[in-house]
């Protein structure tokens, strides 16, 4: 009876997480193929100065703050899915706007990818709530693992089927300017995306912890920025995407500026570092289930921060060396699984839509703000139209120390709140 019972509970937890990975999978195929790293090569192929190419990776964070009031439209669990589903279709056709606006002005582009960000950060907000009041928190760190495995295997598929049509099309029709085949692939990512949004309507909305009502969400926003164990996960959060953002610009100019490395290349190195992410994010949940998140998450974040000194040593004559880099951004995969775990397991109100959308929008503005101040020095230290290799050295050398600086924050966030999970 024990064993039926058993049996009953965990039925449908199974079906919905297998629903929650076959819309990972999915979104994350569409994602391979409409990459950052795509938006920014077709920005560079259109003539794009280093603040724009700031502003391709910056504005969706920054737009993305609004998300803070995305839990006002989530006071009931089918509410919730709605949300969720009408900002994920929204923001796909809005993304199937970009291969038309491209070709004709970089801003007009830059506008359109914020706008589809920010629609996304809304529904993923949505999408997080739900499916934390599906995961038992006992088994959380190993079902966010295997939702990691599968986002992470999906953005391979996508940014090899993107690499695969950029050489087949320049194959096929080499006077073809170099942005056409980028401007399909993003229209075939936006196309997968909508895709994705099938298995979420297959998922049952539930709600085990009550979401809070409207006139409570603004309470509860200001709750998880005074609440002592978030305020220190927003601390981690914000410092690390600080750290990245200032190497931003230099990071997506130096490889096909001074190295000569081609979108193909570059992507081929980013299918290497999420192939390595797909090996081990599993087991980085199970561990974290386990052990906790915090000694695993340390480690992870020294390793990660050398990531820059790999870029450092890396020269048109010795390209090889920025190899290394993406290997070790391999170990964002612990990362990430920690990440997502602390966030649902240190939510300080019975809703938690105000707490997630105050962990997205301050690590993302964090990030937006500085590659756009980033953007502008990098433009002003600038002499003439190359940029001097010292001022890349200086900020890739900057970029490892402020990484390894967000090790000691990861070590004070708590693995768990005072008084058991909420």
């Amino acid at each position: 009876m024990a064993r039926d019972t058993h049996h009953r509970t965990t039925r449908p937890i199974r079906r919905a997480m297998w629903l929650a990975n076959a819309n990972a999978a999915v979104w994350a195929t569409g994602n391979g193929l409409v990459s950052t790293t795509l938006v920014i090569y077709l920005a560079l192929e259109l003539g794009a100065s280093g603040i724009e190419v700031s502003l391709v990776r910056a504005a969706p964070t920054l737009i993305g703050v609004l998300r803070l009031a995305s839990p006002v439209l989530m006071t009931s669990g089918r509410k919730r899915k709605a949300v969720c589903i009408a900002c994920y279709l929204a923001s796909a056709l809005v993304l199937t706007l970009l291969p038309a606006v491209a070709p004709h002005h970089v801003m007009a582009s830059v506008g359109c990818w914020s706008l589809y960000h920010l629609l996304e950060y809304v529904a993923t907000v949505a999408l997080w709530s739900w499916l934390g009041d599906w995961m038992p928190p006992v088994i959380r760190g190993r079902l966010i693992g295997w939702r990691e495995r599968f986002l992470v295997a999906g953005r391979i598929v996508g940014v090899v089927a993107s690499m695969l049509l950029d050489t087949l099309w320049s194959q096929l029709d080499p006077t073809a300017p170099r942005w056409v085949p980028l401007s399909w692939s993003a229209g075939v990512g936006a196309a997968m995306m909508v895709l994705a949004v099938v298995p979420l309507w297959w998922l049952a909305p539930r709600t085990r912890k009550v979401p809070p009502a409207p006139r409570r969400v603004w309470h509860d926003i200001r709750r998880a920025l005074t609440d002592r164990a978030y305020r220190r996960l927003l601390v981690y959060s914000f410092w690390i995407a600080f750290a990245n953002g200032v190497t931003g610009t230099a990071q997506a100019l130096y490889p096909a500026r001074v190295l000569g490395i081609s979108y193909t290349q570059m992507q081929a190195l980013r299918s290497t570092m999420y192939a390595g992410q797909t090996a081990i994010a599993p087991t980085c949940g199970w561990w974290i289930d386990r052990f906790g998140p915090r000694r695993l998450m340390v480690a992870a974040q020294l390793v990660v921060a050398t990531g820059p000194l790999f870029y450092f040593m890396a020269s048109a004559d010795l390209p090889w060396w920025i190899v290394g880099a993406w290997l070790v951004w391999m170990a964002y995969a612990p990362l990430n699984v920690g990440l997502d775990t602390l966030k649902l397991r240190l939510i300080p109100t019975d809703g938690n839509a105000p707490p997630l959308a105050v962990y997205q929008s301050v690590s993302d503005l964090a990030h937006g703000a500085t590659l756009i101040i980033g953007g502008v020095l990098f433009d002003l230290l600038t002499s003439g139209d190359t940029p001097p290799l010292e001022l890349y050295a200086g900020l890739f050398l900057l970029g490892w120390l402020l990484r390894t600086s967000a090790a000691p924050l990861a070590w004070r966030v708590p693995e768990h709140r005072t008084g058991g999970e909420i």
